[in-house]
């Protein structure tokens, strides 16, 4: 089982998760004390890209930490990352252990960037690659606050590509080709909200008895503990006990400081029969109202297929025969809609199913179609707040960015008891005459009520200081 490594962070960046923290032992009479060591792991994000650019390949080729005198090399190799993916979830792309230290600037040096964007005068939407010009190639940040990592201990280093500073574009807003990475960092604990993991894609290796606790195998053939507890949001009736090796799972969680394991807070069941596909929806092909293929920008896939490239539009067929669901959504909204009649562009959707062999290359019968939840990042509409009870109601939002090219201008976001507020005391504090610069994840759905015109179901609302 493997995953290319265009899948970015969930193919390439989770490869260390096998290791665990080395303590500063004892020492025997005569032999010197052996350096104290802790483990430190490596969250990176974006904030978002221009409009209309899918996808922004950077190759990061080392991450190092300095404390005036130690420097530690937080990378195992080179890593690829699409950063124009993220937006707003949080990607872990590698976890070693270094020696312990107060650490006080960072060096972060980019290889090859590539960048792609979607033609949305053509329909379908065309993409187009530019292969950019880097300089500088090594960025130096000081950070604001010391990283201490103490003997045994599990810290971690948030790095976020500001995308927007970094692609260069002339007069028109047309992309030059030139990039100069632009990245805010800082120190993480465990326990802080940036150290969550988002959308870990991996295939189920075995389950313990108790049914709390499973093994995945991850890219390069590595296996990773996840332990569950009554806390876990499991996405249907498919639980632990009914996975087997043909199932493959999205776990989000935080990193165990003591055993290194991925505490899942949610566990989504996305394939059964061994295949995988995600990516956004560029264009839906329709036949009587209702959906005959989606064209997918591939984003992550397993296994590696010659027949669905990742980084290219792929063409997904549909029967009418497959099952949507909502990944992760908790809430009871029978008047929203996502099915075969109600889909658009500019969701993020996964495909689950099987891979028929009999043709060459392989071709896909999809069994379950998921939407997942997406980042968006915008102004508040000012005046534009409904409050109904507590956090349940809605607000706008202009969306500059991807949305702006594929989904209307400004775009409802219906906020929700479950939703999270970062920075805001709730609903009620998207008030005042003045844009509030906001990051949005959620759910894309039709809302049929309203000439069929698509909501985002919001379950994190932040306030941003750009």
């Amino acid at each position: 089982m493997r995953i290319s490594k265009a899948m970015g962070v969930f193919a390439s960046l989770l490869a260390m998760l096998g290791l665990s923290s080395c303590g500063g032992g004892g020492s025997s009479s005569g032999t010197q004390p052996s350096q104290q060591m802790g483990s430190m792991f490596t969250i990176g994000t974006d904030s978002p890209t221009l409009p209309s650019v899918v996808s922004v390949q950077v190759q990061i080729t080392s991450i190092t930490l300095t404390d005036g005198t130690t420097t530690v090399n937080l990378l195992n190799g080179p890593q690829t990352v699409d950063f124009a993916k993220l937006n707003g979830l949080r990607s872990l792309l590698d976890l070693e252990d270094v020696p312990a230290g107060t650490y006080t600037s960072a060096n972060i040096t980019v290889g090859t960037v590539v960048i792609q964007y979607l033609d949305t005068a053509q329909s379908p939407p065309a993409l187009n690659t530019i292969n950019a010009m880097v300089s500088p190639m090594t960025v130096t940040q000081t950070l604001k606050t010391p990283l201490v990592l103490a003997d045994s201990d599990l810290v971690g280093f948030f790095m976020d590509l500001d995308l927007r500073q970094s692609i260069e574009t002339d007069a028109n807003g047309n992309v030059t080709g030139n990039f100069t990475p632009t990245f805010d960092v800082k120190g993480l604990s465990v326990d802080d909200a940036d150290a969550q993991i988002d959308c870990f894609y991996a295939g189920v290796v075995s389950v313990n008895p108790a049914g709390n606790q499973f093994v995945i195998q991850g890219p390069r053939g590595r296996q990773y503990t996840v332990d569950t507890t009554s806390s876990t949001n499991f996405d249907s009736s498919e639980m632990p006990s009914s996975f087997d090796t043909n199932t493959i799972v999205e776990v989000s969680g935080t990193l165990n400081r003591v055993t290194r394991d991925i505490t899942a807070t949610e566990v989504e069941v996305v394939s059964k029969d061994h295949f995988f596909l995600e990516g956004l929806d560029t264009f839906v092909q329709s036949s009587n109202g209702e959906a005959t293929g989606l064209n997918i920008y591939a984003r992550a896939e397993l296994p590696d297929l010659a027949g669905y490239p990742l980084g290219q539009i792929d063409t997904i067929p549909l029967t009418g025969s497959e099952k949507y669901m909502i990944a992760d959504l908790h809430i009871p909204l029978t008047s929203l809609l996502f099915g075969p009649a109600s889909q658009l562009a500019g969701q993020r959707v996964l495909f689950g199913g099987k891979l028929d062999t009999t043709s060459s290359p392989p071709s896909v019968v999809v069994h379950r179609v998921i939407l997942e939840r997406q980042g968006q990042r915008g102004d508040w509409v000012p005046g534009s707040t409904n409050i109904q009870n507590g956090n349940s109601g809605t607000f706008s939002l202009n969306d500059n960015y991807l949305a702006g090219v594929l989904l209307p201008q400004p775009l409802t976001v219906m906020s929700t008891s479950f939703t999270n507020y970062v920075n805001l005391s709730g609903l009620s504090a998207l008030t005042g005459n003045q844009p509030i610069h906001l990051r949005v994840v959620g759910f894309i759905l039709i809302n049929p009520a309203a000439n069929n015109t698509p909501v985002m179901v919001a379950r994190r609302v932040e306030a941003l200081n750009n």
